[in-house]
């Protein structure tokens, strides 16, 4: 006898099949035998065609889910973006406010202007998972309920496990990748192999669960990379807030640490904390081509995540020299991250590798007193800490400080010109000198 979930299948493709089907192949119930239908299908190549082609399309996808590998990281993904390989994604920042001015007559006519963001990402995903149906296997899959439904199964994991298989690391990889570009904040921690250190971990996740709700510009990666104009201010919503973690740090913690650190019950808790085998990234081939154990977990905003998918079809190519159909399901998406929302990984080391190439100055010239410049580090995510020394004919006489991007110059009276500025990051050295302004 067919089992419920096979029959519903089996009258589905029907349903969804062609008229000249529906004519030759009936209805099956949980009492028909298995010659109901593969006496039609057999006896008629096209309909055989047919209920292959739906099959692959629709039913594997729709009613043998349960027998497929389920991404647990699929809710992630966004809206489909039907056309075009280009996304873009648009941040207006909170625009600054000021104290009233009863005698502000001039800002009626005052342009004011939002401050616009915009981050591209592109169609990076298109991958086909091809699998060959030969006629005569075909065949004896109709043989009995038991050996048609394991086909169906046989033809479902082998194509549509393994893409939900490569998206989830797909996904993972997401983190690795901007972990390893320097491209997301990042927070050196030790790893909990100690209950006082998985209490230190447990305490520093439970302070940017909070400080993720609170408007600031601390946890986006922005500035980081270099994007112009202000930093920008984000907040998240804590039903938006969802915390990664690898599964060996997770079973040492437990879950009910836990939900303790972030105040909820431990059901809330699960949905919001998602456990995870590693944050490597793979090839085709599930080789690793980067090693992310450095990774412990990663506390996000899910709009951090950019994945938008654009096409899933199936594609088919009939061969009589050997009587078999290649069935090709396509996938197309877009894998990407934020710039604008807010992240944080947790890493037991700081990535490497990112040497500086220059840097640069808005100005090269100074004035007695305090002087501001902008540094332009290329490139801007680099992984070395870079340093600025300062040389003049009386040095104690002038002080630098550098925070990010931004350069303080004090020169007291006495100084002289010229002064050199020296920034170091790595092997990189470079000398600027500075003029006084006449």
């Amino acid at each position: 006898m067919p089992k419920k979930g096979l029959v519903n299948s089996i009258n589905q493709i029907r349903t969804m099949s062609s008229n000249e089907y529906q004519r030759a192949v009936p209805e099956i119930t949980a009492d028909s035998g298995i010659e109901t239908i593969s006496a039609p299908l057999l006896q008629y190549p096209n309909l055989m065609n047919e209920f292959i082609s739906v099959l692959v399309q629709k039913i594997a996808y729709t009613q043998f889910e349960a027998k497929m590998y389920n991404n647990p990281l699929s809710f992630l993904e966004g809206d489909e973006i039907p056309l075009g390989q280009i996304g873009e994604e648009i941040y207006i920042n909170p625009i600054d406010g000021r104290d009233y001015d009863i005698n502000d007559f001039s800002g009626l006519l005052k342009k004011y202007e939002a401050d616009v963001k915009v981050q591209y990402n592109t169609i990076n995903y298109d991958k086909q998972y091809p699998v060959t149906v030969i006629r005569q296997k075909l065949k004896q899959a109709f043989t009995t309920w038991v050996t048609l439904e394991n086909f169906i199964a046989g033809i479902t994991t082998s194509m549509y496990s393994s893409a939900y298989i490569d998206q989830y690391n797909c996904t993972k990889g997401l983190v690795a990748n901007a972990y390893r570009s320097n491209a997301v904040q990042i927070t050196k921690i030790d790893a909990p192999t100690t209950k006082e250190l998985a209490e230190n971990f447990l305490v520093k996740a439970r302070e940017y669960y909070l400080n993720f709700q609170t408007p600031l510009s601390d946890y986006n990666a922005w500035k980081k990379v270099g994007g112009y104009g202000r930093e920008i201010i984000t907040w998240s919503n804590p039903d938006d807030i969802i915390f990664l973690i690898r599964n060996d740090i997770n079973a040492y913690i437990g879950v009910k640490n836990l939900a303790n650190a972030f105040n909820i019950d431990q059901a809330k808790l699960m949905g919001r904390v998602i456990g995870v085998n590693n944050f490597n990234i793979y090839n085709m081939k599930k080789q690793v081509v980067f090693d992310g154990s450095n990774i412990l977990g990663m506390m996000a905003d899910k709009r951090w995540f950019r994945i938008r998918p654009q096409d899933q079809y199936m594609e088919d190519f009939r061969n009589a020299n050997n009587r078999s159909v290649n069935y090709y399901l396509n996938v197309i998406k877009m894998y990407g991250y934020s710039y604008f929302a807010n992240a944080e990984v947790f890493a037991t080391e700081l990535p490497t590798g990112i040497a500086v190439q220059d840097i640069t100055l808005d100005k090269q010239t100074y004035v007695q007193g305090n002087n501001t410049y902008h540094v332009t580090i290329n490139p801007q995510n680099t992984t070395d800490e870079v340093t600025v020394t300062v040389k003049s004919p009386n040095e104690e006489k002038a002080t630098a400080t550098l925070k990010g991007n931004d350069l303080t110059l004090n020169v007291q009276e006495s100084a002289s010109s010229p002064i050199t500025l020296t920034f170091k990051a790595g092997s990189f050295s470079k000398e600027i000198e500075l003029t006084l302004q006449a």
